[in-house]
């Protein structure tokens, strides 16, 4: 069994290996039973059917299980990858510049003082409505 895979020889995975093996025998032996059935009464099509569903819930219930072991062990090897990536970073990363958050203020509350980022940022948003304003004055004069 390859290395990745090693989880899936834990007590509790091999429980459900167990279970999906009693299920996929005793949906194979309904099958092969439905078959009997339909020969015993010169080809049933209802119950040929029958054996094929079967066969179907088999077949099902083997990819499903394969696929969340492939499922959980991706997520494995992404957890370890994240950590890996996360340990790198943390040695070779340079400070972050830290940007403090702001509480919108209410429009019918006090105005809090500005910082000077804050208050340029809001002049330069006067100063685009202000132009907006403009053009559509005289959009509609010469309209």
């Amino acid at each position: 069994m390859p290395s990745r895979y090693r989880f899936a020889a834990s007590p509790r995975w091999v429980l459900g290996h167990a279970v999906v093996l009693v299920l996929m025998v005793t949906m194979t032996l309904l099958g092969r039973w439905q078959l009997d059935v339909s020969d015993a009464k010169h080809f049933s099509l209802q119950n040929f059917g029958y054996a094929l569903q079967w066969w179907a819930f088999t077949t099902f219930a083997l990819v499903m299980w394969l696929r969340i072991i492939r499922d959980v062990q991706r997520h494995n090897a992404d957890e370890t990858t994240d950590v890996q990536i996360a340990e790198a970073k943390a040695v070779a990363a340079a400070p972050v510049a830290y940007r403090r958050y702001v509480m919108p203020q209410s429009s019918d509350g006090p105005m809090q003082a500005l910082d000077g980022a804050q208050a340029a940022y809001n002049d330069y948003l006067a100063q685009l409505n202000a132009a907006e304003s403009v053009k559509q004055d005289s959009e509609r004069t010469t309209s």
